[in-house]
């Protein structure tokens, strides 16, 4: 609801790193809401939200996302996440997501969509991975990042967080 918020200029950030699942016994976005004004207090003006989106398994830190356009259930749905990026933006705190885009797991529909059953792994003919990892800081399996539908669903996913939940940006992992 509120359309007219100016996050602040990156050399002024102070930003907080918060896991939504540890942060208040309530393991929710209406559990942060209620310490707003104590981040507020703290002197930051942008909340980093470890990552949100649905990941494999039911308690993680988010790092292995699996569906990368749905919030995880667990923090509480659309509705309320929405409502608490409307609360941040009232204290004057931007909101940043965790977003986790260099890899993924064998339940990704993107994996599982062109997959190799004989070695458990991304088939050759995959358009988002590489059937074997490009680099060695890699975990689960390795997202293409010269091709063009990799790109493409990257943009796809940024720009959904950024129109649907008014999210004020990023932090991108590795």
């Amino acid at each position: 609801q509120i359309n007219n918020f100016k996050t602040v200029s990156p050399d002024t950030m102070v930003v907080y790193e918060c896991h939504v699942r540890d942060f208040d016994p309530l393991h929710s976005y209406n559990g942060i809401i209620s310490h707003l004004d104590y981040l507020k207090d703290l002197g930051i003006n942008v909340l980093e939200l470890m990552p949100v989106n649905e990941f494999e398994g039911n308690n993680s830190w988010g790092y292995n996302p699996s569906y990368r356009l749905a919030l995880d259930k667990y923090y509480g749905s659309p509705v309320f996440f929405k409502s608490f990026i409307d609360e941040c933006h009232k204290k004057g705190l931007a909101v940043i997501v965790d977003i986790v885009l260099n890899h993924a797991f064998s339940q990704s529909p993107l994996c599982r969509m062109f997959w190799d059953d004989l070695n458990a792994r991304p088939s050759a003919d995959n358009p988002w991975f590489n059937q074997v990892a490009k680099h060695d800081f890699n975990v689960g399996f390795d997202f293409n990042h010269e091709s063009k539908f990799t790109r493409d669903f990257s943009k796809r996913v940024l720009s959904f967080w950024l129109n649907e939940y008014k999210i004020d940006g990023f932090r991108f992992d590795l």
